[in-house]
């Protein structure tokens, strides 16, 4: 039982860390894109159909309660960085 605690605990760790990049980097990847090549910018966007899933994945660890308390900071961190930056990724979709 512990190794299946442990092995969550680590997968969390890597999503917070990876989700929380991602979402950060929004305003700065707005602001550079248009230097990309056009297929840079498609290939950026499209990654985010997975990312969106790595998110879901981590709400279903939260919602059954297996974050502890640091990680449930940073899930709150996270949420807010989602909540203020989503519009950025929604404009980069529709270009």
């Amino acid at each position: 039982m512990a190794q299946v605690s442990t092995s969550v605990h680590e997968r969390v760790e890597f999503l917070l860390d990876h989700l929380i990049q991602e979402w950060q980097n929004l305003p700065e990847i707005e602001r550079e894109i248009d230097k990309w090549d056009l297929i840079e910018q498609i290939d950026y966007v499209e990654e985010w159909t997975p990312t969106e899933g790595l998110r879901h994945e981590l709400e279903e660890y939260a919602a059954k309660g297996l974050l502890d308390g640091s990680q449930r900071e940073r899930y709150a961190k996270l949420r807010r960085l989602v909540s203020e930056h989503r519009p950025i990724l929604e404009r980069l979709r529709a270009s």
